[in-house]
C-alpha cells in the first residue's frame, strides 16, 4: 500500500486548506438558524431586501437588490441579508423541487437536455407552456439545473453568493468558497463518488477546519454536519464506491495512494493539527497490518470512530 508514485502535490492544497484559503467543499446542507438582527434602525437597502424576502414570488427581486445594493449595507446587515437569502431558498427547496418533479417536467426536460445546460436555457427550449412556467421561476430565483436521483433537480446555485464576499465577514466569505465548490462538484451523486480521493480528504480537511477556526460562526453547525458527511466517505466511500473492493475487501489501489500522499505531503505538524488526518494515518497503518484488507479489526476500528 506504499505510494509508487506523487500524482498531485498536495502541498500547496493541504496547507491552504488548513488557513481556509483554499475553496471546495461536500454539500450538504446549512440548517437554516434565527438570526438577532441589531438594535438599530436599519438601512433603507437592507429594509427594502428584507421587504422583498418575505415571498417566494419576489424572491429573484430580492437577490437582486442584494447584488446591487450590499455596498450601502453595514457588514452586519450584509452578512444577515446573504444568511437571510440562504434560509428562503433552504425554505422553498422542497416546493421547488416537488414543482420540478412533476412527471411532465421531467419529461420535458429530458427531452431537451445536454450536460451542463442551465435553468435558464432548459426553460428556453421545452415547449410545454406549464412546463416554461415552473423553469422560468425558479431561473428567477436563481436555483441550478442538476441531474440527481433518477431525474432533474434544482440546486442552490452558491457560485452566485461569490458577488457578496467583499462585504462579509471572514467565516461567511469561506463559508461560500465551500459551499459553491459543492455545489459546482459534488462529491457524491446518485450515491457514486464524483470526485477523486484526493479531493474527498481534501474537502474534509477543509470542513474540519472551519469548525476548529470559526467556532462562533454562525453556520459552524452546518460546516460540523458537512465535516461529519465528509468523514464518514474519507473511511467508506459511496454506496456505488465504496473504499474496499466489494469482492476482494481489499483497499482500493488508488484511494491508498492518494491518501498515503496526502498524508506525506501534510507533515508531522498538519497531521497533528487535524483529527481527521490523524485518524488516517492510524487506519492505514492498521489497514496495511491487515494485509490492506476490510479485517474485523478494520471494521471495529471504524465502528468506534
Amino acid at each position: 500500500m506504499k505510494p509508487k508514485r506523487l500524482t498531485k502535490n498536495l502541498a500547496a492544497a493541504l496547507a491552504s486548506a488548513l488557513l481556509l484559503t483554499s475553496t471546495g467543499i461536500t454539500v450538504l446542507s446549512a440548517f437554516p438558524q434565527k438570526i438577532e438582527a441589531a438594535a438599530v434602525k436599519p438601512t433603507t437597502a437592507f429594509a427594502l431586501f428584507e421587504q422583498r424576502l418575505q415571498k417566494p414570488s419576489s424572491l429573484g427581486l430580492a437577490q437582486a437588490t442584494l447584488v446591487n445594493r450590499i455596498g450601502q449595507m453595514t457588514q452586519l446587515e450584509a452578512n444577515l441579508a446573504v444568511l437571510h437569502l440562504e434560509n428562503a431558498l433552504k425554505a422553498y427547496l422542497p416546493t421547488a423541487t416537488k414543482r420540478m418533479n412533476a412527471p411532465f417536467v421531467q419529461l420535458d426536460i429530458k427531452n431537451i437536455y445536454t450536460p451542463g445546460m442551465t435553468m435558464a436555457l432548459a426553460r428556453s427550449k421545452v415547449k410545454r407552456s406549464e412546463s416554461r412556467i415552473v423553469l422560468q421561476d425558479l431561473t428567477a430565483m436563481n436555483y441550478k439545473l442538476e441531474r440527481g436521483g433518477g431525474g432533474f433537480v434544482p440546486v442552490i446555485q452558491y457560485k452566485s453568493f461569490k458577488v457578496f464576499k467583499p462585504y462579509l465577514s471572514k467565516d461567511l466569505q469561506v463559508y461560500i468558497d465551500l459551499m459553491a465548490a459543492e455545489s459546482e462538484q459534488p462529491t457524491v451523486i446518485n450515491r457514486t463518488l464524483q470526485v477523486d480521493w484526493y479531493q474527498v480528504v481534501e474537502r474534509a480537511v477543509q470542513y474540519e477546519a472551519f469548525v476548529q477556526t470559526y467556532k462562533t460562526s454562525n453556520r459552524a453547525a452546518a460546516m460540523k454536519e458537512a465535516f461529519e458527511a465528509s468523514k464518514q466517505i474519507v473511511f467508506n466511500g459511496a454506496p456505488n464506491t465504496p473504499l474496499f473492493d466489494k469482492k476482494t475487501q481489499v483497499i482500493l489501489l488508488k484511494a491508498a495512494i492518494a491518501y498515503e500522499n496526502t498524508l506525506s505531503e501534510a507533515g508531522p505538524e498538519q497531521i497533528e493539527a487535524s483529527s481527521l488526518l490523524t485518524q488516517l494515518d492510524d487506519f492505514l497503518l492498521l489497514v496495511e497490518q491487515n494485509g490492506d484488507k476490510k479485517t474485523q479489526a478494520v471494521i471495529d476500528y471504524l465502528e468506534a470512530m
